[in-house]
Formats: structure tokens, C-alpha cells, sequence
């Protein structure tokens, strides 16, 4: 229900608090409106603040809608510790919605990412700020690894692959943003199709429309199998190597062919709202949104950055991998990338966020126009004790959390204590200190050793409640301890 406000007073926002969602949705209609209701809303709001959320808990905002604090709350629910990387992150994800909003076109030009370097070793979270950074963008993400990489010449992807793989991703966006936007042209679609089929059966030839829909809203349908048309996409061999190989060999879109199958109601329904979208949504729109989401949305994450630079008082370098460094180079500072199916992107304005341990080699060691395109360097810190009992604690679906609802599924009611998870942070920072620090994926060796008896013998603890003791713990792990205190001792 649409409602139109012809009048609004400033003094009726208090009759309104907390209902900014519903105030969001009116239309101010007609000349005669004093106080525009976008100002009514925001005081709403602003009365009553909204706890933020990912948006994959509120699928109706994108990350433009949230400020860098916003962001990094969302982010703290991840990942525990590295406030500047997090910061880092939130800000250069809000510097792109900024730029979109200049006006001026010959500035909104010059201002470009800036790209980030995180530093710093194994599990503390880089991978997780990327992994939980792609679920809160709704742009364009690609994670890759620099290793799978190589000069071109050389054995392995060309990195140029990198935009390829990126492009792949937005055109997945794009087709979905705009099946979103004629998502009930979709469903009506689906309804006519869906019903034409049912009214085919001998036992609803004379069903009407309406009563169709009526028995579809109350499930009445959900048995039935009907048969639908849908289009088939044969799958590609992925190819790597040049270009102009999947070009010579037909490179493009995939072929595709037209079945008819049986199913229930309700996957039949899907099918063909799905069929309906496709006709509807021409495959120059989707390349055109899709060639514009990667350009000024793109956001590409290269891990292990640190793999593929050589130490420069070596005697010798890699080849290869001073290649890459050197392939790298344009994508980061900006070029244009044509494609197989001839499509060319910028890459002037994708952020790109590099990663690395750097345990052999310095930062430093890059070549120096990489290292100048990564203005923005944030130093990860190594995670103690005390951090590891937040990351088992802390976290939406922390480690505990996660082995109690497994074990619920067996019947079996688990419990951590304090002192428990304080035995298995001191046992992870004990072995992180004695051999490899892995980080917080130390806590998932910990986490498997004490679990090991109650998950093999779950059929014995059926219906019982389980208290894991720090005692439970020093023992499951005495033996992994022990083999670190013998590895001290080995060449």
C-alpha cells in the first residue's frame, strides 16, 4: 500500500519514533508538502539508532548504505583485534561510494583507490577481514591466490585472468540486481506458466486462476508434477593459457539447449520464474551493468602477495615470480583489459587489496612501482592468549558455538566452561609458541582433539549433557603438546 503525505508538521516526528522503516516508505505527493518526509524519517531515526547488520542480514541495504564505524562494527563480529586493518577496509569501501557521488566529472577522475597492503603472519585474519569484507559488499569480489599466478610464458594463469575472473563475478551481480528490479513481472510470469501446466492434469482441468493461486498460497499444490521448459547451459572445460586460444576454439558464451522436465509445483515454479527473468533481462543489459559493477565497484583481494617476491640479497631470483610482480603492475596502476568475448575493462578505479606474511621477505623487497601503487599499509598483530579466548568466545558463530549445535544434533547437550576455554587458549598459544605459529587455526587442531571421543562415541552420550573439563583438554592434547616439545630437538 502505497500512501501519499500532502501535509506534514515537524512537531508529529515524535508520534512517529521508531518507525523509521515505515516513514521510509511514504511518498511525499503534490506541492503542498512543507517538510519534505525525508527529513521526518531521518529524525526518526535518528531518535532511535538501528543496530547495524551485515547485509546479509538486511538484504535490503547495500554497504553504501553504512559508514566506516557501521562497517567496522560489522566486522567486529568476526574477527577479533586488528582494528587497523578493519578501519582500513571500511574506509577505502566508503571512499568508493564518495567517489560515485562527485559531481564534478574531470575529479570524480582523478580520485582512485587507494589500495591497501595488510602485513603480517599466518592467521590473524587477513583472510577472514576478505572473506567477511565480500559478504558485507554487495560489489564485485574476486579473492585470489598470487601463486596460482605466473609471467606469461611461464607454466600456470596469466594474471591478467585476474580481471576475467572478476568480470565472471559482476555479470552474476549484475543479473541478479536487475532480475531483482523485475522480480514480480517474474512471478506473474511464473503463475501463467505454472498454471497453464496444472490445468493441464485431468484433475484440475477446470481449475481456475484464482482458485489455482489460492491452493498455491495454502500448499494444496506442493504434491502435484507438472512439467516445465527450461534452458540447459552446457558446461565448459576451463582452459588456461592465452586469450586467443578459447577465442580460436569458440571462446564467448556457452551453447545452450531447451528441455522439458517434471517436477513438483513449488521447483517447477522457481524453474519458471527463472525461465521468465531470462526472456525478460537482454544479455547487452547484463554485459553493460556488468562492465560498469566491475569498473567502479570491483574490488579485488591477492593473498599471499608476499609468495611471489624474492629476497633481494638472494643469489638468484625467480623468474617467474619477479614476473608477476611485473604482470601485476598495470592491473594495480590502471589499464584497459580486453576480454575473450571483447569486452574491455578499466582497471583504473578497482581497489585491490594485497596480502602477505612477509616472513622471509620485506615488504620492501617488491619491485618499487608495485609497492608505490599499496599506498596504504596496515601491520596485522600476532594474536595471543588472551585473543584466542575472545575468538572462541566473541565471534557470531564462534568455534564453540559451532561444536554445541553440532552435538545438539545428536542429542547431546555440550558445554564449555570459562576455565575450559581458558585451558584451550593457553594450550593453542603454548604450541604456537613452541613450534609454527599457524594462529587462530591453531585453535581448530585443539578444538578437534578435544571433540575427537564425544564425536566418535556420540551414540554413548545420547541424551546425556557433556561438560568438557580443562582437564578433558590437557589430556586430549598432551599428545600434540608432547610432539611439539619433541620437534624442538629435530634437525
Amino acid at each position: 500500500v502505497t500512501v501519499s503525505v500532502l501535509y506534514w508538521e515537524p512537531q508529529w516526528s515524535g508520534m512517529f519514533r521508531g518507525t523509521a522503516a515505515r516513514l521510509a516508505c511514504l511518498r511525499t505527493g503534490g506541492a503542498f508538502a512543507r517538510t519534505p518526509i525525508r527529513r521526518c524519517a531521518a529524525a526518526a531515526a535518528a531518535a532511535e539508532p538501528a543496530a547495524p547488520s551485515s547485509s546479509a542480514e538486511d538484504p535490503s541495504k547495500s554497504v553504501n548504505d553504512y559508514t566506516p564505524r557501521q562497517v567496522l562494527a560489522i566486522l567486529d563480529k568476526f574477527v577479533i583485534g586488528q582494528d587497523k586493518a578493519k578501519r582500513a577496509v571500511a574506509v577505502a569501501l566508503r571512499n568508493r561510494w564518495r567517489r560515485s557521488q562527485l559531481a564534478d566529472e574531470g575529479l570524480k577522475g582523478d580520485v582512485t583507490p587507494k589500495n591497501i597492503l595488510m602485513i603480517g603472519p599466518t592467521g590473524v585474519g587477513k583472510t577472514e577481514i576478505a572473506r567477511r569484507m565480500a559478504k558485507v559488499t554487495d560489489a564485485p569480489f574476486l579473492k585470489v591466490e598470487a601463486t596460482k599466478y605466473t609471467e606469461v610464458g611461464f607454466k600456470g594463469k596469466d594474471v591478467e585472468s585476474i580481471i576475467e575472473d572478476l568480470y565472471a563475478v559482476a555479470k552474476n551481480k549484475a543479473r541478479s540486481r536487475l532480475e531483482k528490479g523485475r522480480e514480480e513481472e517474474g512471478v506473474k510470469a511464473a503463475h501463467d506458466t505454472v498454471y497453464t501446466a496444472v490445468a493441464r492434469l485431468a484433475d484440475f482441468a477446470a481449475l481456475t486462476q484464482e482458485e489455482y493461486r489460492a491452493k498455491f498460497d495454502a500448499g494444496e499444490l506442493d504434491d502435484v508434477l507438472v512439467n516445465v521448459t527450461r534452458t540447459v547451459t552446457a558446461p565448459q572445460p576451463k582452459r588456461e593459457g592465452a586469450m586467443g586460444i578459447e577465442i580460436m576454439f569458440g571462446g564467448g558464451e556457452p551453447p545452450a539447449h531447451r528441455e522439458t522436465v517434471s517436477r513438483k509445483v513449488p521447483e517447477a515454479f522457481q524453474i519458471a520464474k527463472q525461465e521468465a527473468l531470462r526472456k525478460m533481462i537482454t544479455d547487452n543489459a547484463v554485459t553493460e551493468l556488468a562492465k560498469t559493477l566491475a569498473e567502479e565497484e570491483g574490488i579485488v583481494f591477492v593473498d599471499e602477495i608476499d609468495k611471489v617476491v624474492a629476497d633481494a640479497n638472494a643469489a638468484s631470483a625467480d623468474v617467474s615470480a619477479l614476473g608477476v610482480q611485473q604482470d601485476l603492475l598495470p592491473l594495480v596502476e590502471g589499464s584497459n583489459v580486453t576480454l575473450k568475448d571483447g569486452t574491455v575493462i578499466s582497471t583504473d578505479t578497482i581497489l585491490f587489496v594485497c596480502s602477505g606474511a612477509f616472513h622471509v621477505v620485506k615488504p620492501s623487497d617488491m619491485i618499487a612501482e608495485l609497492q608505490g601503487r599499496l599506498p596504504v599499509r596496515v601491520e596485522l598483530e600476532a594474536l595471543t592468549e588472551a585473543d584466542f579466548k575472545r575468538i572462541l568466545t566473541e565471534p557470531e558463530f564462534n568455534l564453540v558455538r559451532q561444536q554445541v549445535a553440532l552435538m545438539k544434533v545428536e542429542g547431546i547437550e555440550l558445554s564449555f566452561p570459562d576455565e575450559t576455554v581458558d585451558a584451550m587458549a593457553e594450550v593453542a598459544a603454548t604450541v604456537n609458541r613452541n613450534a609454527q605459529n599457524i594462529g587462530a587455526r591453531r585453535l581448530h587442531t585443539v578444538m578437534e582433539r578435544i571433540m575427537d571421543e564425544p564425536s566418535f562415541n556420540c551414540d554413548a552420550h545420547q541424551g546425556e549433557k557433556l561438560v568438557i573439563t580443562p582437564d578433558d583438554v590437557h589430556k586430549a592434547t598432551a599428545e600434540l603438546k608432547k610432539n611439539v616439545e619433541l620437534a624442538k630437538f629435530l634437525l
